[in-house]
């Protein structure tokens, strides 16, 4: 909610935030993240908590490395260049 309020009070004062303000505000807002299960079924799904974020795709369309894009971290969702192997 916070990076919203900011994003309209820059473009209330007449400036349209650019690539980097965005990244920055984005990497802000993000405190900390990790990751603390796997599932690899519907029954082994944690209990919902808080808003959740799906990101479906073909196999090496670049899911993982977009997860760890937006969350500036290396390697938080795992990769391999190997179609399908991403666990």
């Amino acid at each position: 909610e916070g990076v919203f309020v900011t994003i309209d009070a820059i473009k209330r004062i007449g400036l349209e935030p650019n690539h980097e303000t965005l990244e920055f505000l984005a990497n802000a807002a993000v405190r900390s993240v990790k990751l603390t299960r796997k599932a690899t079924n519907m029954r082994t799904l944690p209990k919902p908590t808080a808003p959740e974020v799906v990101f479906i795709g073909r196999s090496n369309v670049g899911k993982s490395s977009l997860v760890n894009m937006l969350l500036n971290r290396k390697s938080l969702a795992p990769m391999s260049s190997m179609p399908g192997r991403t666990r």
